[in-house]
């Protein structure tokens, strides 16, 4: 098959058009989603794929996308099909669908490169945990993201506690100063009583699926651990997140290989190219 195609729901605005962006030598199809169709995103391969090699370059896609609008990306099912010159077209069904409008193309799109192993499984990591709808579970992803390069579970408390200068606002600063009133530990705290309460089912404490309590506690630290987990990804993965990106290159002559720009393209559809063509 020339084509593979996922049926998405993305928590964050998707183009109101078909829009083409070049990935890793094939080009990614974004379509909207219609009365009739399945919000979409398709990985063009002429040569021929598979689910296994074309799915995967289109998953890292979606991940890098998600981290580039901090939002997630939810893949419903997966199709391919063989067209020439257009992805698949997969019926909405009675599948889960985004809230967030349409909108025009970005005029401009931060795509990290993250030419690491680690930064591709941070990635993958961090749009889990902004995408599952459990918060036991999302909560798990984004403590992962800390076991990329610490093994154990000091490395990680201690990492913690060294980086909560990084949280500065939002309401994860919030919790974070509701935690210190009661934990002189919170790298302890979120390890024991968030990490560990959700993997392990043996002993305490354990972070029980019926308890309101629990579940509550974990929805309350999840802006806290995803904002050290992006804070994570930023710092010793050398990813940088898109406030960031933009604060170095908005105002500045350096060309980047991660921006791409807007421009006409055919069949209808507007493709996104690097920025140095404008130079």
């Amino acid at each position: 098959m020339k084509w593979v195609d996922f049926a998405v729901c993305a928590h964050f605005s998707w183009p109101d058009r078909p829009v083409e962006i070049p990935f890793e030598g094939k080009l990614v199809v974004l379509q909207p989603l219609t009365s009739e169709l399945s919000c979409t995103a398709s990985l063009f391969d002429p040569a021929g794929t598979t689910f296994e090699v074309g799915g995967t370059i289109l998953s890292r896609f979606l991940s890098r996308l998600a981290w580039s609008k901090d939002g997630g990306v939810e893949e419903l099912f997966a199709a391919g099909s063989n067209f020439p010159d257009r992805p698949g077209r997969l019926g909405r069904g009675t599948y889960p669908f985004s809230t967030w409008a349409n909108v025009e193309p970005w005029p401009y799109l931060y795509l990290p490169l993250a030419s690491s192993t680690q930064a591709d499984l941070g990635l993958a990591l961090y749009r889990e945990g902004l995408t599952l709808n459990s918060d036991p579970l999302r909560f798990l992803s984004f403590f992962k993201v800390l076991n990329i390069t610490l093994g154990n579970g000091p490395a990680q408390i201690a990492w913690i506690n060294a980086n909560l200068h990084q949280v500065r606002y939002g309401k994860e600063l919030e919790r974070l100063d509701e935690l210190k009133k009661a934990h002189t530990d919170i790298g302890n705290y979120l390890f024991v009583q968030g990490r560990c309460a959700v993997a392990h089912a043996y002993g305490q404490p354990l972070a029980h699926p019926d308890s309101y309590v629990d579940k509550r506690r974990l929805y309350d630290d999840l802006p806290l651990i995803r904002c050290l987990a992006r804070a994570f990804v930023e710092q010793e993965l050398g990813v940088s997140a898109d406030e960031t990106f933009w604060k170095v290159h908005r105002n500045s002559d350096l060309k980047s290989p991660e921006i791409l720009v807007l421009r006409p393209g055919p069949n209808g559809r507007v493709r996104y190219g690097p920025f140095e063509l404008d130079a």
